[in-house]
């Protein structure tokens, strides 16, 4: 029984001790937030005199009932006050967040169109007599000249919203100047006009700045693609030369072709006439028949180099024929590029 009762007594002073900790801990915070240096160097001697009538009165010193609860309030308040400044910060951070994102989902719309028009205009569109440069330039122009008007129109648009706001403006001081009195309606009316026409001012500025910065990167685009049709242009004058080349190449070896096939036709119709005269003579003497025999071999011999000859230039042609047809391939390659 009374190991039962000590623990229950332990339990006590168990929670007792976290009730102290809990409210130490809110007037900690509370000392932090609101006691000034004065007041805690006073809270410090009162804790010292107390600690001093403590020891000769041993009577403990707690806070009441009413100054717990006014601390909790007060600590309550703070964290309120806190968790609603994390709430306009977090809520700040959004919207700041979704202009973010509206402003990239314009971007992507615009670089969406771009693209699609380009494709329109230059890719998948085929007019004769225009390469696919030519239809690159058009297009970049044909952007150059919308924007600058667009530019234009927003400064025109720009300036006459000035000028207007500027008109109020005076007509405001000339009314002011006469004595006239405005009306509290009137005097909102203007300024939710002029309000108005600051936004759309501003709203009229930055589309200026945007076309101004897309106009910059046409140009740039332009330039690039001036640079790369300079690049194919003289490419193009390279490849014209070296097919001029390879076609003078290949008369050339035409023409050996033709001079040896000449020869070879000589050749063959000697063959052809000594083995006649050799079928249609006796017998010859055995001196003159090993003549004729090493002539007959000495002329076949030969045909059979002028038949290798031939084949050689043949060879050599038909690799000619491939190069150019490679080489017009090629050409005709980057010109589509």
């Amino acid at each position: 029984m009374e190991s039962d009762e000590l623990l229950e007594h332990l339990q006590q002073m168990e929670e007792e001790i976290q009730i102290l900790e809990l409210e130490n801990m809110l007037l900690q915070s509370y000392s932090e937030r609101n006691l000034t240096h004065g007041e805690e160097l006073d809270d410090k001697v009162a804790k010292k005199q107390s600690r001093r009538s403590a020891k000769k009165e041993k009577v403990p010193v707690e806070l009441s009932v009413s100054q717990r609860t006014n601390i909790a309030l007060e600590v309550n308040e703070t964290v309120k006050s806190e968790i609603d400044e994390c709430k306009n910060i977090s809520e700040k951070l959004v919207d700041d967040l979704r202009a973010l994102l509206e402003l990239a989902d314009v971007n992507i719309t615009d670089v969406s169109k771009e693209t699609y028009e380009f494709k329109r205009d230059v890719q998948n569109m085929s007019v004769p007599g225009k390469s696919a440069n030519d239809r690159l330039l058009h297009h970049l122009e044909e952007k150059l000249r919308s924007k600058d008007s667009a530019i234009d129109k927003l400064s025109l648009k720009n300036n006459a919203l000035k000028q207007q706001i500027l008109k109020l403006g005076n007509q405001l001081q000339h009314k002011e100047e006469m004595g006239e009195v405005l009306h509290v309606i009137d005097f909102d009316q203007l300024k939710i006009e002029n309000q108005q026409f600051l936004e759309k001012i501003e709203e009229r500025n930055n589309e200026l700045l945007k076309l101004k910065l897309t106009t910059g990167n046409i140009t740039q685009t332009l330039n690039g693609s001036k640079k790369k049709l300079q690049r194919l242009i003289l490419e193009s004058e390279t490849l014209k030369k070296m097919i001029v080349e390879k076609k003078e190449l290949t008369k050339k070896v035409q023409q050996e072709i033709k001079g040896i096939e000449t020869e070879r036709s000589k050749v063959q119709k000697a063959n052809s006439f000594l083995k006649k005269q050799i079928e249609e003579s006796a017998m010859p003497e055995p001196l003159e028949y090993v003549q004729q025999k090493a002539t007959a071999y000495q002329l076949q011999k030969d045909v059979a180099n002028y038949e290798r000859k031939v084949e050689i230039a043949e060879m050599e042609h038909r690799s000619l024929q491939v190069k150019n047809r490679s080489t017009r391939g090629n050409t005709t390659t980057l010109f589509n590029q």
